[in-house]
């Protein structure tokens, strides 16, 4: 009775699991609109749902204007779908309501410890942005010159911003680098922009009287700023390059950093004589490191047979490599990078100050060495203009490639 009572429960169990699990919808393939409950509002953005090679698991992008990045493989956890946004420490955890509605949450961890959350929903079949939309009543088109303030800290920035109809898309530089993929909507005499990664969250909201824009910017979970611009073609920020630079009596760089797979990489090293090196402070959570890795690991690629090396340093949340290690692994994987990335330790300024001494004064991630043949620094580079700020990035490309080559062809 005992061995007959026992296989009918297995039985029962197995047949109750496999109803459910065939009752359980899956998500329709296709585009969805998804929104974040943040504190300035709905937040949306856009996800492209795809069947992915194994069972039960989805191949999801994220897109922002111009940029569709596709996340870590997702899953079902119980009932629950899982999108990690694997590059950020992060994910959305939600229920199905059918096949073309989902809610929930997502969730930020910081070494896989929960940091905070903001609810989440979505709703399949929509590639629109912001909704309920008045017809437009200005053109928010060019470049502006802007002014972000919290409290009493100003932050100088250039909002450069592109209108097609109601739609718009562009982003706001700053020294310490740019705000990506911005993308949204006019409605009436309002601008209405949003962005989500996985990591940076921002939404604003503004008004547009002539050539004067003015409203609110929401960033992260609780920070809120107060956002002015001025129509201005001329508008630009200070000169990038002389923001950080070499202490007095300094002109190289030295370090002996480990990697992921415990190689220790010096500038002495071999690999690197007579040969113009390209060395970049990043995070693997860093946002616009991601954008210049994107452009570097190319790059390294097309010019390391002509004499180009690259070396990431990078500082991530944790001091222990066996947490840092995999993130550095996972996110060289990510971008497809073949140049070694080694590990600094955490994102601080005692931190930074110690592997890097010789630097006046760090001023923001991504920061990048360019050193030529004989070793010594030629040019220091703060912040990014990723592919999201237009020409500006594109001016960028060919002056760094131009002083790539003219020092190629140095003696």
């Amino acid at each position: 009775m005992t061995i007959r009572y026992l296989l009918l429960a297995f039985l029962s169990f197995f047949l109750i699991g496999n109803i459910a699990a065939q009752s359980r919808s899956n998500p329709h393939m296709g585009p969805w609109r998804a929104e974040l409950r943040s504190q300035g509002g709905g937040l949306p953005f856009n996800l492209s749902v795809a069947p992915s090679k194994k069972k039960s698991t989805f191949s999801i992008k994220v897109i922002n204007g111009s940029e569709s990045f596709l996340l870590g493989e997702s899953f079902f956890r119980g009932d629950s779908l899982v999108i990690p946004f694997d590059l950020y420490d992060s994910e959305i955890v939600a229920r199905l309501d059918g096949s073309k509605k989902m809610s929930g949450y997502w969730i930020k961890k910081r070494n896989g410890k929960f940091v905070n959350q903001l609810p989440f929903s979505a709703n399949y079949g929509s590639k629109e942005r912001f909704t309920a939309l008045k017809a437009p009543s200005v053109n928010v088109s060019g470049t502006w010159n802007v002014d972000i303030s919290v409290d009493d800290k100003h932050t100088p920035s250039v909002g450069v911003f592109k209108q097609v109809g109601n739609k718009v898309t562009g982003s706001i530089l700053q020294t310490s680098g740019d705000y990506r993929f911005l993308q949204g909507n006019v409605s009436g005499d309002s601008l209405l922009v949003s962005y989500f990664d996985g990591s940076f969250v921002l939404l604003f909201k503004t008004k547009v009287s002539g050539k004067e824009i003015k409203g609110t910017l929401f960033s992260g979970f609780a920070t809120k700023k107060e956002f002015k611009g001025i129509l201005d073609p001329k508008a630009s920020l200070p000169d990038l390059k002389k923001l950080t630079f070499l202490k007095p009596g300094y002109e190289r760089l030295n370090f002996n950093l480990p990697t992921p797979k415990a190689e220790t990489i010096s500038l002495q090293d071999e690999r690197f004589k007579n040969k113009v090196v390209i060395v970049e402070i990043m995070g693997s959570w860093c946002p616009n490191c991601i954008d210049e890795a994107r452009f570097l690991a190319p790059f390294y690629t097309k010019n390391k047979a002509k004499g180009v090396e690259v070396i990431g340093v990078s500082f991530e949340y944790s001091p222990e490599m066996s947490v840092s290690g995999p993130k550095i692994e996972n996110f060289k994987k990510k971008i497809g990078i073949e140049y070694p990335i080694v590990f600094g330790g955490v994102p601080e300024d005692e931190t930074i100050a110690r592997v890097f001494p010789m630097l006046n004064k760090f001023n923001g991630y991504p920061t990048t060495f360019i050193i030529d043949k004989k070793g010594k620094v030629r040019e220091i580079h703060t912040g990014f203009s990723g592919p999201g700020t237009g020409l500006y990035y594109t001016d960028w490309v060919q002056e760094f490639e131009k002083t790539i080559q003219n020092l190629l062809a140095e003696k």
